[in-house]
């Protein structure tokens, strides 16, 4: 729909209050920073741009591939249990997520084929992705929003094989989540919970701009170690005026 001259200058102030450039588009109904070039969205920040491309819409529960600068983000398979193990073994991944590791592939291809779509019915939240990189299809890693806290707030959880820790993976696959999420989903708000020894799980959360609301003191980890838990937040305006301003 065609925007009245009113709304075009308001909407100029409001960027401007987020401190974008003025350099403005329409995306999936949210005034972004943006172009399209060959069917890809490209969203400018810190710079320079960032692809995420949305392959489709959401179907049967089931979020579109993404396709991001070095990402290809798709439904896992219960072909892929032997790699998912080859992460979701490893105690060093899986507890400061707040899950013991998986025994055998065979326990994985059961969660995958089974237990994980149960859960995705019973707690109401659409399936998440496999991590890969492109020009690959061997999932090295998963991010998926893990919990429904109300109608339009979901948690994200995310995991990745520890020979591609550093490398800035996960904060890629987040940032397309978060297209998602904000877009497809009409999600009002995101949060991300991890214990507070996870330096690395915090780090992503504030380079993707969310704000710590709570630090919950000794509590139990899921190896029934003290420790605080802390709850990381981010709004879907808040997201419309920082998103483009993260750090890589």
């Amino acid at each position: 729909m065609p925007k009245r001259a009113n709304d075009v200058i308001k909407d100029k102030q409001e960027d401007q209050s987020c401190g974008r450039l003025p350099e403005i588009g329409w995306y999936r109904g949210v005034i972004r920073p943006c172009h399209v070039w060959q069917g890809r969205i490209f969203i400018s920040g810190m710079g320079r741009e960032i692809m995420i491309n949305i392959l489709g819409q959401i179907e049967d529960n089931k979020l579109p591939d993404i396709e991001t600068e070095r990402l290809y983000l798709r439904q896992r398979l219960v072909s892929d249990a032997k790699e998912i193990f080859a992460y979701a073994s490893l105690p060093e991944v899986t507890w400061p997520a707040g899950f013991p590791p998986a025994e055998s592939v065979e326990e994985e291809e059961n969660y995958l084929e089974n237990i994980m779509p149960k859960r995705w019915i019973e707690q109401k939240i659409p399936s998440g992705y496999g991590i890969c990189l492109k020009g690959t299809d061997e999932v090295i890693g998963s991010i998926d929003f893990n919990h429904r806290h109300a109608d339009d707030v979901l948690e994200m959880g995310y995991l990745l094989h520890p020979d591609y820790w550093g490398q800035g993976i996960v904060t890629e696959a987040a940032r397309a989540l978060l297209e998602v999420g904000f877009t497809l989903l009409n999600l009002y708000k995101i949060e991300i919970e991890c214990y507070g020894y996870n330096k690395a799980s915090q780090r992503i959360a504030e380079k993707l701009g969310f704000t710590l609301e709570s630090r919950v003191r000794d509590r139990k980890d899921a190896q029934g170690k003290r420790c605080d838990l802390l709850r990381y937040g981010l709004l879907r305006s808040e997201w419309e005026c920082n998103d483009r301003h993260f750090k890589i």
